[in-house]
């Protein structure tokens, strides 16, 4: 088994064809099938089966995948540490970003990135505080925000800020002027809210059952996007902490009121496995999220020093 063997894989299995794998490594693809026999070969096991929509793993192929996005990881990381030792921080790196935590913080820490570190090549990848903690746990990604920084071992985090809960809903719906409204006054409300096990579906519903509070979910949406546009819409109203719909708000197309009696919140974190090197890249983004972080805090639209 060798590198090249290991990174045509994960290329046909990420293209889900043989033919757009070759291309993508620019190598022919009688040349690419070969190595992949020969590898399947070496560990007596099938890898790929072909079917009518191209190609997908074996329960030897998902096992040996896992392992193929570290080992190429590493390696990537060992090349970077060596690059580092020469000039200012650059290289790929991946950052792992949550829905929530993508309208909060992605545009701008794109933009001081790209301003002060040009030779640094971002690759934001979005996804549940869930998965991205499996990226993490896998090697995919080298740093990532996430909820809940215990999903997985082996992971360390480091508390950004707490960010409130607020009611979101259409403009001129009966509350415009309130400052906080307790969560019993949304009893029977219809929401947009993402599926289980979304973290702020999660937060709410415990909520709601500690206090014997039904809520009603009228429509199921994961996409942040999505739920701000069907709540400017009208269709109905929504719960996500203010930074996913600031620039709506202070814009008078949706209106904002935080969520007391009781308050929820929760924290956001920056998470990084302990078993990666983190490179140069890693630790000036880093320190560009965390002055991002203190920003949106002193800005006192419903964030909160985290302890």
């Amino acid at each position: 088994m060798d590198v090249r063997q290991l990174r045509y894989f994960v290329e046909v299995v990420q293209a889900k064809s043989f033919t757009k794998a070759a291309e993508r490594v620019r190598v022919a693809q009688p040349a690419l099938g070969f190595q992949v026999r020969k590898l399947e070969e070496e560990l007596g096991s099938k890898l790929l089966v072909r079917h009518s929509r191209g190609v997908r793993t074996t329960e030897a192929g998902d096992a040996l995948l896992k392992h193929a996005h570290a080992i190429l990881r590493q390696i990537e990381l060992a090349k970077q540490e060596v690059i580092d030792l020469a000039g200012p921080p650059r290289g790929p790196l991946a950052l792992g970003v949550t829905p929530t935590a993508s309208a909060l913080l992605s545009t701008r820490i794109v933009q001081q990135c790209s301003a002060a570190f040009p030779g640094i090549a971002l690759n934001l990848v979005e996804g549940l505080s869930e998965d991205v903690m499996q990226w993490l746990d896998e090697g995919r990604i080298d740093l990532g925000f996430t909820y809940n920084p215990t999903a997985v071992k082996g992971i360390e985090a480091r508390a950004l800020l707490i960010e409130d809960l607020y009611y979101i809903s259409p403009v001129n719906d009966g509350i415009d002027g309130a400052e906080k409204i307790a969560l019993s006054k949304l009893r029977n409300r219809p929401l947009i809210l993402p599926s289980r096990p979304h973290g702020t579906r999660m937060l709410v519903e415990r909520a709601a059952e500690q206090r014997d509070i039904p809520i009603r979910v009228s429509c199921e949406v994961d996409s942040v996007a999505t739920v701000r546009e069907l709540v400017e819409a009208g269709v109905g109203a929504t719960v996500l902490p203010i930074g996913a719909v600031l620039d709506a708000v202070r814009s008078g197309r949706l209106h904002a009121v935080r969520i007391s009696r009781p308050r929820i919140s929760r924290t956001l974190h920056l998470a990084w496995s302990s078993r990666s090197a983190q490179t140069n890249a890693a630790a000036v983004v880093c320190d560009i999220v965390e002055k991002l972080a203190e920003e949106r805090i002193e800005s006192g639209d419903g964030f909160w020093r985290a302890p």
